[in-house]
């Protein structure tokens, strides 16, 4: 049982004045209420007192201790913080029941009393978040985070309610909001390549393919292992119609991991569709259609440049268009390509050299018709370094020299060609037109031994061709070998007796005769003998009476061998004899524009005037003598 003490007539006076409990207003003003008032020590002691008064000497009471105190009352910061304790309470009571409205409620009034306590807000926002309030939890959360250094777990779990938030409308298909919250997410989360990955999505869903490259590319930087960023870029490279960059980062991903799924599809694909282009392409070249068929390789070439194959037709076809710079990079790059596959590339290897070569010489040609010989020159020796036993290219070659006047190498190149191929009469027929060009270089020298024997040079190689016979009669009868001089002019006329030009040069070797009379004589059976044998060792076809080689009026149909495609020539065969036959006339020309000049008659330079000669008289001259004339049996009148 609990003894009260009495209350002193001071405290009842003090609680009758005030209303308050004085030890309460003592707390509160911090000093007594009345100065005069009995000390608790006294107080204690006339308790004690009245202690033993009442119950004397028993020892009932002992164990109790001194005066009892009052309690004394909570302050204001303890009531609220009570309360807030209370309604903090029930809140997780509420999340533990699955009563998450409530628990809202509760937390709502917590943070009203103590708005400045992280815990509240990351539990209101955990209660939000079972509610799909996902805005309520981001704002809970970022009030949180404000008032205090943020917590990793408050980050995370902000960052995650955003994905939540930002999966919902990407679903309802407000993607630009979605990229809003997927965006926030990784800035919050840098690491997290998932949060990236979605905004990647909503971007391609809006269609900006650029931006999801850019944003793929990123990630690639910190993650180049990873075949499905690989992946992902070559879908969206296809998107922006980049095929050739689709297909790298395919073959990326293949070399990461080769058995790759979705990377496989991707390959099959672009192989498809790079079939396709290619197979059109051939068919508008056997057409003529070169730009179509240029178009459609570039196609197949952008699905699949990998192929030596596609760059290999490509250069073909740039080739038939003349495009020769475009075609070489082309045969370049199939050979680097077939040099990568080893031993399964050797055959399209191959291609691509010969392909190149031809390329290289037709460049040549091309710069031959052009005039430019040098760069001609210049592309034949790229074409030699790589193959040595195309007679064709030392024949260029030897063409260009030619026509640079570097007739020594012009020689060796066309004597080159001559030991690849001694039956082509076509390099034949070069090599004695170079001997004619020397010959009569010789002869403006007065080197007329030199150049009959340049003559005969020619024709020892070519024997149908009758300026070589005009110009070497003219060498001779220069050194006084008439009848052999007059043999070579019969023989030029029975190769060639239409050609008006030659007629009169023959008859100056024949004065005073006709030409039916010089063709009976037996001078010209002797060079119809010569001829003959001659003809023996010239192939039939260059044997016929209207070839162009000794008929120079015009050029005869192209031989079969020239038909066939393979290594262009510079100067095609009769090509070569309409050229020689206007060199010809050229020159002709000049000889006869160089005869025909005069000098004007009338002179403008100074003249010495002499004086008239003195007058003789006519007594000083003696007569002429006459000689006497005698007649026989005449007489003289």
């Amino acid at each position: 049982m609990q003894v009260q003490r009495l209350q002193g007539p001071s405290d009842m006076m003090a609680e009758k004045v005030s209303g308050t409990d004085p030890l309460l207003l003592e707390e509160v003003t911090g000093e007594q209420l009345f100065p005069t008032a009995v000390s608790e020590e006294k107080l204690d002691q006339a308790w004690q007192k009245s202690h033993r008064r009442i119950f004397g000497s028993s020892q009932l009471f002992l164990h109790l201790e001194g005066r009892p105190h009052r309690p004394t009352p909570f302050s204001l910061p303890d009531i609220v913080k009570e309360k807030v304790a209370e309604h903090y309470k029930r809140g997780v009571d509420s999340l533990s029941r699955e009563e998450w409205d409530k628990a809202v409620i509760s937390f709502s009034k917590a943070i009203n009393l103590d708005p400045d306590t992280v815990e509240l807000y990351v539990k209101r926002a955990e209660a939000f978040l079972q509610l799909c309030d996902f805005q309520s939890v981001v704002l809970n959360l970022r009030r949180a985070c404000s008032i205090a250094l943020p917590r990793e777990e408050d980050v995370a779990l902000l960052s995650f309610t955003l994905y939540l938030q930002g999966q919902c409308l990407f679903e309802q298909g407000s993607y630009l909001d979605a990229l809003e919250s997927f965006t926030r997410a990784s800035e919050l989360q840098p690491w997290n390549s998932h949060y990236h990955m979605r905004s990647i999505s909503c971007l391609a869903a809006l269609g900006q393919h650029a931006d999801c490259i850019r944003l793929v590319s990123k990630q690639l930087e910190e993650k180049r292992q990873n075949p499905d960023l690989y992946v992902v870029r070559a879908r969206l490279y296809g998107h922006l119609s980049k095929p050739t960059l689709s297909f790298h980062d395919v073959q990326r991903a293949l070399a990461l991991e080769p058995q790759h799924p979705e990377a496989r599809v991707l390959q099959e694909t672009l192989a498809a569709k790079a079939e396709e282009a290619k197979v059109m392409a051939v068919n508008y070249a056997v057409q003529g259609q070169l730009q179509e068929a240029l178009r459609k390789i570039c196609i197949a070439i952008e699905h699949n440049p990998s192929s030596a194959g596609y760059h290999i037709l490509r250069g073909t076809v740039y080739r038939r268009l003349a495009d020769f710079s475009a075609a070489v990079d082309d045969y370049v790059l199939a050979m680097q390509l077939c040099s990568a596959q080893g031993a399964e590339g050797s055959r399209a290897e191959a291609e691509a050299q010969s392909q190149l070569l031809l390329t290289y010489n037709d460049f040549a040609v091309h710069c031959y018709m052009k005039g430019f010989y040098e760069e001609g020159t210049l592309l034949l020796n790229k074409a030699l370094k790589g193959e040595r036993n195309k007679k064709e290219l030392y024949i260029n070659r030897g063409d260009c020299f030619f026509q640079l006047g570097e007739l020594s190498f012009a020689l060796a190149d066309y004597q080159q060609a001559l030991e690849l191929d001694p039956s082509d009469w076509g390099v034949r027929t070069r090599i004695a037109r170079l001997q004619d060009k020397l010959g009569l270089q010789a002869q403006q020298r007065r080197q007329y031994q030199q150049a009959e024997l340049h003559f005969s040079e020619g024709i020892k190689e070519q024997p149908l061709l009758p300026q070589l016979y005009l110009h070497r009669a003219r060498v001779r009868r220069c050194l006084q070998n008439t009848m052999d001089a007059q043999v070579d002019a019969v023989i030029a006329i029975l190769l060639d007796s239409n050609n008006d030009e030659a007629v009169p040069i023959v008859m100056n070797f024949f004065p005073g005769k006709t030409l039916p009379e010089i063709l009976s004589s037996k001078l010209s059976d002797v060079a119809r003998c010569a001829l003959e044998r001659s003809r023996r060792d010239v192939p039939a076809s260059w044997n016929e009476n209207d070839h162009s080689l000794y008929k120079l009026a015009g050029a005869a149909p192209a031989t079969e061998a020239e038909r066939k495609p393979g290594v262009a020539l510079c100067v095609a065969n009769p090509q070569l004899c309409a050229e020689m036959s206007r060199s010809r006339r050229k020159i002709n020309a000049e000889i006869h524009k160089v005869l025909n000049r005069r000098g004007c008659l009338q002179s403008t330079a100074p003249q010495i005037h002499r004086p008239p000669p003195a007058k003789v008289e006519e007594s000083s001259f003696k007569a002429p003598y006459h000689w006497r004339t005698f007649g026989i049996g005449l007489t003289h009148p």
